[in-house]
């Protein structure tokens, strides 16, 4: 029985209450089921205990002898403890005794070797020494090529064991030794230096003597390439490459700048484009004739330093003269100066990077160069870019005198076909924003944002212009600034067009991202970026739309209060006419209804044919005006012809066909009318016919000769009226 129930699992509370969660049960339910289970279990031990009385209380007989049985057992374990206790203190003396002699022969190992070292750092002091005595002797005996190159080779093998030297001795640390290692070790360092920059400068000049390059040696007794690239070698063994290219600046490069850009009055300000691009000339000519040759035939010998010579070397020094003799180049305080200044500068780059062909060479080094970045920082283009917005900005704004000549603005007016000066200043300056002497690539995107101002500052001129004419029109109360109006129309929807058309234009001049849409397949970026720049356009000139539309809503209005001031007077001396007079009843509409339109001719005259939308806008808004304007007249004038004949019949009591006419009211037309298919021989009639013929050739006049369309009033009218009509 006991076997069965050690054998059982413990109970796990963690995997009950996991196995439950799982089931879907939270804490409140689990506590609950195990507070169940508490109380069953208890019960169930009461029951057991119940049930089985007499064996429990024999248990606490059955451990009766137990304290005797511990005690027993008890004595033998500690004797064992305290046997173990003496075998581990005994084992640790030994562990320590072991530990001190390994510490003791670490430390001899450690003192061995320093030994060694100071031994190989002896000798290797005085190798250096030897092959450097070898090497003054080398150059003693002669200046041949063979002497040289046993020369540079002993400084090689000098630097080889230098380099050694100087490794043991950063690992020998502050000993008396070492720091003596270490003196002996700076004066040979000194003497090395001194023989390699004697070789290379020696070298260099043989260089610069010789002209003609021939297969990596110079003619005329020229230095030759391999021992060059040897030398830049042994400067590279010692970690001295750069003291190489410092040498090779000094000796070949800063004489050549220093005399081009040199001694310049005024330190570079409001240079002469011409002088600057003659000093840039000068300079790629030099290293065309001498660097490239020079770059070119080291990397055959020494690949890898194409790079370094035409960044470190040439750019550098070349750059640095330029900072620091001509530091006002780089002041914009003559912009048109600056700006071919700028340009030169820039072709003078690009000419550079391209001079040097090796096979080895890459330009991003040339790119991360500290001084090829300083010197574009150097260029002050956003002061450039600050006096070029002030030029424009005085040239097209309202001054007194006015800073751009008006000779100019006629100029462009008629160039243009524009019709205001506004119009003709806005689009001299966003030209002038792109024009190749104003224009710079790298403020591609500010003057886009000038050219988006202008057009901005357009919109809000001639809306104030616009406004103004409107105004002193009202006050007049008449046409007489039509003509303004149409004019700064016409420039609006014209400066619109040749915006976009400009854009076209100056695609080329933008980023390359931009330039990309020239190619067969651009790419998407490049699309989106262009759409971006015309949608700007487009967004920029909505308040111009606006406010011509307002304007074209305002001449509509006056137009059509000119046309209609007399229109109740005509129908009124058309009553005059078929009253009481026994004239024939009419057949034609009346004269006045084609002068209607009178107005809307003279002012379409003066409209530009290159307007078609000005022109449609204007005719759709006054026929919308002069159609309800005819139809509401008309329709009182009707309205009128009945409630007096109403009137009349009621007073007389007649009962003629007329007698319905005693409920008609205000209808232009009476139930009882219809003249259709009949000649009128009322008066009446006669005048309700004649309304009814001016009424529809207004109609045919809109629709047919105008191509516009009625007012809905006048088609409501149209259809009161079809009894009228034949």
């Amino acid at each position: 029985m006991r076997a069965d129930v050690s054998a059982k699992p413990a109970f796990n509370l963690e995997q009950f209450a996991e196995a439950r969660l799982e089931e879907g049960k939270d804490l409140d339910d689990l506590h609950t089921e195990l507070s169940q289970q508490l109380t069953q279990v208890r019960r169930e031990l009461h029951d057991l205990i119940d049930l089985r009385y007499e064996d429990f209380l024999g248990l606490s007989s059955s451990v009766s002898g137990i304290d005797t049985t511990i005690d027993d057992i008890r004595l033998p374990l500690s004797d064992l403890s305290t046997q173990i206790s003496e075998v581990h203190t005994e084992l640790a003396s030994k562990l320590e005794k072991i530990d001190a002699r390994i510490a003791y022969r670490q430390a001899v190992r450690d003192k061995k070797h320093m030994l060694r070292l100071f031994i190989d750092l002896s000798q290797l002091l005085d190798r250096v020494n030897a092959v450097l005595g070898e090497a003054d002797q080398q150059l003693r005996v002669g200046d041949n090529n063979g002497a040289l190159a046993e020369h540079l080779k002993s400084l090689e093998q000098a630097a080889g064991e230098f380099s050694q030297a100087r490794y043991f001795i950063e690992k020998g640390g502050e000993l008396p030794f070492i720091v003596q290692a270490t003196e002996r070790l700076q004066a040979q360092e000194e003497r090395l230096h001194a023989a390699l920059d004697a070789f290379l400068a020696t070298r260099i000049d043989e260089y610069m003597a010789a002209l003609v390059p021939s297969k990596g040696r110079l003619e005329a007794g020229g230095a030759d390439m391999g021992l060059l690239a040897q030398c830049l070698r042994t400067y590279t063994t010692v970690g001295e490459y750069e003291r190489a290219e410092a040498l090779i600046r000094e000796r070949l490069v800063r004489p050549m700048a220093l005399e081009t850009f040199g001694g310049q009055p005024g330190k570079g300000m409001g240079l002469d484009p011409a002088v600057l691009s003659s000093m840039f000339q000068t300079a790629l000519e030099f290293i065309r004739c001498k660097g490239a040759p020079l770059v070119c035939g080291l990397s055959s010998h020494l690949p890898g330093c194409a790079a370094t010579l035409e960044a470190h070397v040439f750019w550098r020094e070349i750059s640095a003269t330029i900072l620091s003799e001509l530091p006002l180049l780089f002041v914009p305080g003559m912009p048109d100066r600056f700006h071919q200044n700028y340009l030169s500068a820039c072709d003078f780059v690009r000419q550079f990077s391209h001079l040097f062909d090796a096979a080895d060479r890459h330009p991003e080094l040339l790119a991360a160069e500290e001084s090829y970045v300083e010197f574009h920082r150097k260029w002050q283009l956003s002061a450039y870019f600050s006096i070029r917005k002030k030029q424009l900005t005085d040239a097209i704004d309202s001054s007194d005198p006015p800073v751009l000549d008006e000779a100019v603005v006629d100029k462009i007016t008629e160039e243009l076909g524009l019709s205001t000066q506004l119009g003709a200043r806005a689009m001299w300056a966003i030209r002038r924003c792109w024009a190749e002497d104003v224009y710079l690539e790298p403020l591609a995107s500010r003057f886009w944002q000038l050219t988006i101002q202008i057009i901005l500052w357009y919109n809000h001129s001639a809306s104030d212009a616009l406004k103004l004419l409107i105004r002193s029109n009202n006050a007049e109360e008449g046409l007489t600034a039509v003509d303004q109006l149409l004019a700064h129309i016409h420039d609006m929807f014209a400066l619109k067009q040749l915006c976009a058309d400009h854009i076209d234009k100056i695609r080329p001049l933008l980023p390359a991202a931009v330039q990309a849409l020239d190619s067969s397949s651009p790419t998407a970026s490049s699309v989106a970026m262009f759409d971006s720049l015309k949608s700007a356009i487009t967004r920029a000139f909505e308040p111009s739309d606006d406010a011509a539309a307002g304007a074209i809503e305002h001449m509509s209005a006056t137009i059509v209060a000119a046309s209609c001031a007399n229109l109740a007077s005509q129908l009124r001396r058309t009553t005059s006419q078929f009253r009481h007079t026994n004239r024939a009843a009419p057949k034609a509409p009346s004269a006045f209804v084609s002068k209607l339109f009178s107005e809307l001719s003279a002012v379409e005259l003066k409209i530009s044919p290159t307007q078609p939308d000005t022109l449609a806008m204007l005719r759709a808004k006054v026929c919308l005006g002069i159609s309800r304007e005819m139809a509401r007249v008309s329709s009182e004038a009707l309205s009128t012809i009945s409630k007096t004949e109403a009137s009349l019949h009621r007073l007389r009591k007649t009962t003629n066909r007329a007698s319905n006419l005693d409920h008609s009211n205000d209808l232009p037309v009476p139930p009882s009318v219809d003249l259709r298919g009949t000649m009128p021989t009322l008066d009446n009639d006669k005048i309700r016919r004649q309304i009814w013929l001016d009424v529809t050739e207004t109609g045919r006049i809109i629709t047919d000769t105008l191509d516009a369309a009625p007012h809905a009033d006048y088609e409501h009218l149209v259809q009161l009226i079809a009894p009228l009509g034949t």
